[in-house]
C-alpha cells in the first residue's frame, strides 16, 4: 500500500496543503500530515508536489493514431472531402494488428500526458471483435479504463456493426471496460439504418458525431426535413447515456431537445479548429443546463491543452474576456468524471475513501500564494501549459515514474512502426481506387 506524503492534494472540489494519501487499488485515507502515521506503507515523499485525479478523455479516436506524419493527397474543399480524402481511406485498410497497435500507441501517448480513462469511438471495415481488440490494448496491456464504441455507418455492414456494439456492451459492464452504441454521423446514416438501430438499441446510450460541420445539418435538412438532433429524437435514440460529440452547429431548439433527454455533449475544440468547422457554443450549452464534457477527437493527446483551448476559444466565441469563467471550465472537467462514473460505476475525479486510485503527480511549484479559493487558477495558468505528469498511478499501480513508463515498450513501438508503414503503403497504392457513396 502506498502513502504519498507532504503533498498538495486537489480533486477539483477540495484542496489540502501539507497532506497525505494512502491507497492500494482504492483510496483508503486522505488527510493532513499532522495526522499521518506510517503503518509500514511504501512512502513517497512528494515535497509539496501536486496530486490531482487522472484525466478522462471524453471522446477520442484511437484508430487515427497512425495518421501522424502520413503524406496523402489532400485538397479538401469541405468537411465531407476531409473524411473521404483522409479518414475513410485510413479506416478502410485497418487490419486487426493495425487496430491493436494504433490503440496501444494512442493509449500510451494519452497516458504519458496523464489520461487514465478514455472514451473511444472506433471505425474500420474489420467490424467483428474490433472493440475487443482495442479493449485488450487499453485494459489488459496498459491497465487503463475505457468506454468503447463502433461507428455504425452505411459505409460498413450495418447489421454487423449493430451486432458488434451490442455484443460488446453485453459482455463489458465493469469499472474497467464499458460499451456505448457507436454511430458515425447523420450524413452517413440512412433512415433505414436509424430505424434498425432504434429497434435494437433498448436502453443503451449512443455515441455519435453531431453537427460537427454545417454540412451535417444542411444535408439532414435537405434529405430528411429535420435538423440532426431532431432526427435522432424522431428515432428515439436519445437518453441520459447518450453522448453527442461536437454539436458545433446545433441551434437552440436542438439544445432544448438534448436537455429534455438529459443527453451529454462532448466538445473537441482543437479538432474543430483544425478542420475549420467552427467553435461550439459551450457557454450556451452550460447555461441550458446541458452536461458538457471534454474530449480530444484523437487529434492531440493532452487534455490540459484541450482545457486551455476551451477557455480561450470560449472567450472568442462569446466575444468577452469574462464570457466564460474558470468555474465554467471546472464544471466541464467535473462533468467528464461524473459522466464516466455514471457509465462505469466508478468514483473517479474525487479523492475520498473508496474512490479509485487513478491519480497523477505534477512537479508544479507555486511562486504566489495558493489556497482553496485560487488552486484551480494555479492549475490552469501554471500547471496546464506544457503539462506532463511526473508520476501516474492507474488503479493504484504506478505506471509512470520520473516522467518515464515503468514498463518497457520498445518492441511495441517497433511493431507499431512496422504496422503504420504497412498501412501507409496500402493507402498509397489502393486508396485512390476507393469510392464512397455517403
Amino acid at each position: 500500500m502506498y502513502a504519498l506524503i507532504n503533498a498538495r492534494i486537489y480533486d477539483y472540489h477540495n484542496y489540502y496543503d501539507k497532506a497525505f494519501m494512502i491507497f492500494d487499488e482504492k483510496i483508503r485515507k486522505v488527510g493532513l500530515m499532522v495526522n499521518y502515521v506510517n503503518d509500514n506503507y511504501l512512502e513517497i515523499d512528494l515535497e509539496n508536489k501536486l496530486i490531482i485525479p487522472g484525466f478522462v478523455t471524453g471522446h477520442t479516436h484511437l484508430y487515427s493514431t497512425f495518421a501522424r506524419g502520413m503524406s496523402n493527397e489532400f485538397n479538401p474543399k469541405n468537411f465531407l472531402e476531409i473524411l473521404k480524402q483522409l479518414w475513410w481511406k485510413l479506416d478502410h485498410f485497418l487490419d486487426r494488428d493495425m487496430i491493436f497497435y494504433s490503440a496501444l500507441m494512442g493509449g500510451l501517448n494519452q497516458l504519458k500526458m496523464g489520461t487514465t480513462t478514455l472514451i473511444d469511438h472506433h471505425a474500420s471495415t474489420l467490424v467483428d471483435n474490433s472493440l475487443e481488440t482495442i479493449r485488450k490494448a487499453i485494459n489488459d496491456r496498459l491497465g487503463l479504463r475505457g468506454i468503447f464504441a463502433f461507428e455504425t455507418s452505411d459505409r460498413f455492414d450495418v447489421k454487423a456493426s449493430i451486432k458488434e456494439n451490442l455484443e460488446f456492451i453485453k459482455s463489458n459492464n465493469s469499472q474497467y471496460s464499458r460499451g456505448l452504441f457507436g454511430m458515425h454521423a447523420s450524413l452517413s446514416l440512412s433512415d433505414e439504418s436509424l430505424k434498425l438501430i432504434s429497434e435494437n438499441l433498448g436502453e443503451e446510450g449512443i455515441h455519435i458525431h453531431v453537427a460537427e460541420s454545417l454540412m451535417d445539418e444542411e444535408e439532414c435538412v435537405k434529405n430528411y426535413g429535420l435538423r440532426v438532433v431532431e432526427r435522432l429524437e424522431k428515432y428515439n435514440l436519445l437518453n441520459d447515456k447518450s453522448l453527442l460529440v461536437h454539436c458545433t452547429h446545433i441551434n437552440e431548439t436542438e439544445m432544448d431537445i438534448i436537455k429534455k433527454h438529459n443527453a451529454t455533449i462532448a466538445v473537441n475544440v482543437t479538432s474543430n479548429l483544425n478542420n475549420a468547422v467552427g467553435i461550439p457554443k459551450i457557454k450556451a450549452f452550460l447555461d441550458k443546463g446541458i452536461r458538457v464534457i471534454s474530449g480530444n477527437d484523437g487529434l492531440i493527446q493532452s487534455q490540459p491543452m484541450e482545457y486551455l483551448n476551451i477557455y480561450y476559444l470560449s472567450h472568442l466565441q462569446t466575444n468577452s474576456p469574462i464570457g466564460f469563467s474558470l468555474d465554467d471550465l471546472r464544471k466541464i472537467i467535473i462533468n467528464t468524471y461524473e459522466y464516466t462514473n455514471m457509465m462505469m460505476g466508478t468514483t473517479l475525479g474525487k479523492f475520498e475513501i473508496g474512490a479509485e486510485a487513478d491519480l497523477i503527480v505534477s512537479d508544479y511549484k507555486p511562486f504566489s500564494p495558493i489556497n482553496n479559493d485560487n488552486i484551480f487558477a494555479h492549475l490552469f495558468f501554471g500547471a496546464y501549459p506544457g503539462f506532463r505528469p511526473e508520476i501516474v498511478f492507474a488503479s493504484g499501480k504506478m505506471v509512470i515514474k520520473d516522467f518515464k513508463f515503468i514498463e518497457q515498450f520498445d518492441k511495441d513501438y517497433q511493431e507499431a512502426l512496422n504496422q503504420a508503414t504497412k498501412l501507409w503503403e496500402i493507402i498509397k497504392k489502393e486508396g485512390n481506387k476507393l469510392e464512397f457513396n455517403c
